[in-house]
C-alpha cells in the first residue's frame, strides 16, 4: 500500500508522490466552476498587490498552485531529513501535505496561504539551524524577516510570530543579541513596506490597519459538514501521534526532540488562527505545515503497515469526501 511506498527508495517514493500530484491536479481542473467559495486576497498585504492582475485566470492559477505544492512538498521533506525529524526515506509528510494543499482548491483560486507556509519552512530552517551555532544573527534575523514576511502573504500568519522567539528558548540558551536580531528582522519588511508606501501614496499606516481589520472581523468559523469528516480524522491522527511521543518518546537525540517541541507549539499557535479564519474549507489549513510532519511522523514510525494503512486511508477517505464534494457528487 501507499505507506510501504512513501518509506520506500527515493525514487520510488518521488515518483509515486509526482503521480499523486498529477492525479490531484487534473482533479483541480474539473471542479465545476458553479462551486467556488471566494477567498478574499485582498486582505493579505502583499498578495493582492503582486497577484492581482492573475484573478481571472485559471489555467495560471492552477499551475501557480500545483508549483507552490510541489515545492512546499519538497521543502517540507528537505526541512524533516535535514533535521532528522522523521526518517530519510519518509515521505509521508510530503504526501499529507498535498493532500491538505488540494483539500482547499476550489476552482483554481490562487491560494495565499500556500505562498506564506513557503517562507514559513524556509524561517524554520533558520530556527534549526541556529542550534549549536554560537553566532547565529543572521538565522535569527532571517527567521524573523520570512516570518512578517510570510504575514505579509497570509495576514492571519502576524499571530505565529512568537513561535520564533519560543524556537530560540527550546534550541538555544537566551542571547540578547540574537533576540535583538530576531526583533529587527521581524520590523524589517513592515519598515520597508511603510518606506516605499509612503513614498508613492503618502501613507504608510496600512499593514497596521490590515491587521486591525482582520482581528476586530475575526470569528468563529462555520464548518461544513462535507468538512467535518476530514477535520476529525486529522485531529483524531494528531492525538495518537502526540500520545506516541509522550509514551515512546520526542527522539533519540535532543536536536531531535526540540525540533519536535516547536512543531507542536507551531501547531498550537496555527489552530489559533484557524479559529479566526472563516471559510468553512479552510478549516485546520493553517495548521497544516506542522500537522504533515507530525502526522506523516507518526505513521512512518508505526511498525504495522496493515495499522499505518489503514490510519492512512481514513484520511484520504476524509480527502475523498471534499472531492466528491466539490465534484457535486455528493
Amino acid at each position: 500500500m501507499i505507506v510501504g511506498l512513501l518509506k520506500n527508495k527515493l525514487q520510488v517514493s518521488i515518483f509515486t508522490l509526482l503521480l499523486i500530484c498529477l492525479a490531484l491536479f487534473a482533479y483541480s481542473f474539473v471542479i465545476p466552476v458553479s462551486y467556488n467559495e471566494v477567498y478574499n486576497v485582498s486582505d493579505n498585504l502583499l498578495y493582492h498587490l503582486i497577484f492581482q492582475g492573475f484573478a481571472n485566470s485559471p489555467v495560471f492559477n492552477a499551475f501557480f498552485n500545483l508549483l507552490l505544492i510541489l515545492l512546499g512538498s519538497f521543502f517540507i521533506s528537505y526541512l524533516t531529513t535535514e533535521n532528522e525529524i522523521v526518517k530519510k526515506d519518509n515521505f509521508l509528510p510530503a504526501f499529507i501535505y498535498l493532500l491538505f494543499s488540494y483539500s482547499a482548491i476550489t476552482s483554481n483560486q490562487l491560494q495565499p496561504l500556500l505562498i506564506a507556509n513557503l517562507l514559513v519552512l524556509i524561517s524554520l530552517r533558520f530556527l534549526y539551524n541556529s542550534y549549536r551555532n554560537e553566532n547565529a544573527l543572521s538565522d535569527s534575523f532571517g527567521a524573523g524577516f520570512l516570518l512578517t514576511l510570510a504575514s505579509s502573504f497570509y495576514t492571519y500568519y502576524i499571530l505565529i510570530i512568537p513561535i520564533g522567539i519560543i524556537a530560540l528558548l527550546i534550541l538555544k540558551s537566551f542571547n540578547w543579541r540574537e533576540w535583538l536580531s530576531f526583533l529587527f528582522g521581524v520590523l524589517a519588511p513592515i519598515y520597508i513596506y511603510m518606506c516605499i508606501s509612503y513614498l508613492l501614496l503618502g501613507e504608510f499606516n496600512e499593514p497596521f490597519e490590515l491587521v486591525s481589520k482582520c482581528l476586530k472581523s475575526a470569528q468563529l468559523p462555520v464548518i461544513s459538514e462535507f468538512y467535518l469528516v476530514f477535520i476529525l480524522i486529522t485531529a483524531f491522527l494528531f492525538c495518537l501521534a502526540l500520545f506516541y511521543y509522550i509514551t515512546k518518546g520526542f527522539g533519540s537525540r535532543v536536536k531531535i526532540q526540540k525540533s519536535k517541541f516547536i512543531l507542536i507549539w507551531l501547531t498550537a499557535f496555527t489552530f489559533v488562527v484557524s479559529l479566526l479564519d472563516t471559510s468553512s474549507n479552510f478549516f485546520l489549513l493553517p495548521a497544516m505545515l506542522p500537522l504533515s510532519i507530525i502526522i506523516g511522523d507518526y505513521l512512518g514510525e508505526i511498525k504495522q503497515l496493515k495499522i499505518a494503512n489503514t490510519l492512512l486511508l481514513l484520511f484520504i477517505a476524509g480527502f475523498a469526501v471534499i472531492c466528491f464534494h466539490n465534484l457535486n457528487f455528493i
